[in-house]
């Protein structure tokens, strides 16, 4: 499995990974879409004439949800979220994803609710759904048992959490996430912004734990 991460230069974009498997292909989060051509010639780039099958969303927030509109018209894979946070992207809710806030807009999409353990086979490695609320009630991670990739979005970040001030953010619940994920044995540490690692992703989880007092 190959994860390559498109380039934005808007610094409040969210970090987008491309996961290519030897059978599937997916896009983690899709950024505000203020750069949506730039961002759709990268993938196309980076997919070498393959479908994009799947995208999945890690939470409802408009930097990591505005460009999915586009995705959609593009490619045409099979979106998937959250159920708490999939709800707001079906009813095209600008509010509590926070389009207003960043000046955008959210239109009413069809967006699949994920459940917790979930897997999707991708040739050779299956990403593994984890809830981890927190930042928002249906923020997830996804996990690859094989190489020990680990996308958190916005739960952790290297040496730092996501906000919990937000629509439906629990501190209590951020923290009972960070212990789940404490669990895994994370290597490759992908997260919704700032810079991704290659190894030692379990130092960050527990750097996480600490700055939440834990």
């Amino acid at each position: 499995m190959t994860v390559v991460q498109l380039e934005s230069a808007l610094l409040y974009d969210a970090n987008m990974y491309v996961v290519i498997g030897s059978e599937k292909t997916a896009l983690i989060d899709t950024g505000t879409g203020f750069q949506a051509d730039a961002s759709i010639a990268s993938l196309k780039k980076v997919l070498d004439g393959r479908p994009l099958d799947y995208v999945f969303i890690t939470h409802r927030h408009y930097d990591h949800v505005g460009g999915l509109g586009r995705i959609i018209k593009e490619f045409s894979p099979v979106v998937f979220a959250g159920e708490a946070d999939a709800v707001p992207l079906r009813q095209g809710d600008s509010e509590s994803t926070m389009g207003t806030k960043f000046g955008g807009k959210i239109e009413p999409m069809d967006v699949t609710g994920l459940k917790d353990g979930e897997k999707f086979q991708m040739g050779g490695h299956n990403l593994i759904v984890i809830d981890t609320p927190g930042h928002t009630a249906g923020s997830i991670s996804l996990y690859d048992e094989i190489t020990g990739a680990l996308f958190t979005g916005d739960t952790v970040f290297v040496d730092g959490v996501g906000r919990t001030d937000t629509p439906t953010g629990s501190s209590a619940q951020l923290i009972d996430s960070l212990k789940k994920l404490r669990k895994v044995d994370c290597k490759g540490f992908y997260p919704g912004h700032g810079p991704a690692l290659e190894k030692d992703g379990n130092e960050q989880i527990e750097r996480g734990l600490r700055t939440m007092g834990v």
